[in-house]
């Protein structure tokens, strides 16, 4: 203590910034290991029967606990808990739709003739719909039938179909639904002859509107 107060006031200053210097790198290297590096807090808590009974405190890695001590150790990041109960399932999204059309000739003779509407119809449910319009014959007679008709669907329920004299020209709604359960599926339309001495020039269209649910 004597020679230090016979250190010049710079001298003094220095000695103490070296003192301060050291405190500061002991604190710090007691900080930086705890937690340890894997991610273990070391501390001690006071043995039953002592004056320090209970009471705890977090130690250095490498410190040892005291003779009055038990060691007691825990991770700092916690056990992960257990998974939480499963919220309610949310709204539907946003539906999507597909619409086309075509046009051509159903033949006499009773075969059927397809008009494609849309391709790349996505999985999901749908309410499918269609039209056909054909234009008054200029001589002879047909009737004809037409139904939806799906390509690459993993399963359809299809309805709609519909019968009626083309004589004086006219139209034919069709709707049902379908079910695209994998890849892509297409919709369009099929007519034939039931009856009739004339081909008839036909136009379609079809659309596909998916839906959360089909009951």
């Amino acid at each position: 203590m004597r020679h230090f107060l016979g250190l010049g006031r710079g001298g003094r200053i220095l000695v103490g910034l070296a003192v301060g210097g050291v405190l500061f790198g002991i604190a710090t290297a007691v900080q930086a290991a705890i937690p340890d590096s894997s991610g273990v807090i070391h501390g001690c808590f006071g043995k039953p029967g002592t004056p320090q009974k209970g009471e705890l405190r977090v130690r250095d890695t490498g410190e040892l606990c005291r003779s009055y001590e038990n060691p007691l150790n825990w991770n700092a990041a916690g056990v992960t808990g257990a998974k939480g109960l499963t919220g309610p399932t949310g709204p539907t999204g946003p539906s999507d739709g597909w619409d086309g059309g075509t046009g051509g000739t159903v033949p006499t003779g009773g075969a059927f003739a397809t008009f494609p509407g849309v391709t790349g119809v996505t999985p999901g449910s749908y309410l499918i719909s269609g039209h056909v319009v054909w234009a008054r014959l200029a001589a002879g007679s047909a009737d004809l039938q037409c139904f939806l008709t799906t390509s690459n669907a993993g399963s359809s329920s299809l309805g709609g179909q519909g019968i009626a004299s083309t004589a004086g020209g006219g139209s034919a709604p069709l709707t049902g639904r379908m079910t695209v359960s994998a890849g892509t599926g297409g919709l369009g339309v099929e007519c034939r002859e039931v009856s009739g001495t004339v081909s008839v020039d036909v136009q379609t269209r079809v659309q596909a509107i998916r839906v959360g649910t089909l009951h």
